[in-house]
């Protein structure tokens, strides 16, 4: 992402951090299975549109476990809708 485009192969990679303790973050196996379907779409394939990202809600990760930080998803998320903006003017 050097020149600030998210591309498909860095969604494949990507990693995130846990939530602060007391917080139980996004589900992350659902936001695993997005960000595929956001990495095909990068390529494109599918038909995610830009609000499709901006409004995608995920769900709390089992109760005892802590999922992924929330805060790096949606920044994440941002970069991506941004990206697929692009492709799609």
């Amino acid at each position: 992402m050097s020149d600030g485009t998210v591309t498909a192969e860095y969604l494949r990679t990507t990693t995130f951090e846990k939530p602060p303790w007391g917080k139980r973050g996004y589900n992350e196996k659902a936001v695993t299975d997005f960000l595929a379907l956001c990495a095909r779409r990068l390529e494109g394939r599918g038909h995610l549109s830009a609000d499709d990202v901006r409004n995608v809600r995920f769900n709390k990760p089992p109760f005892g476990k802590r999922g992924f930080d929330a805060s790096q998803v949606d920044a994440l998320l941002d970069e991506i809708a941004t990206a697929i903006a692009k492709l799609d003017a």
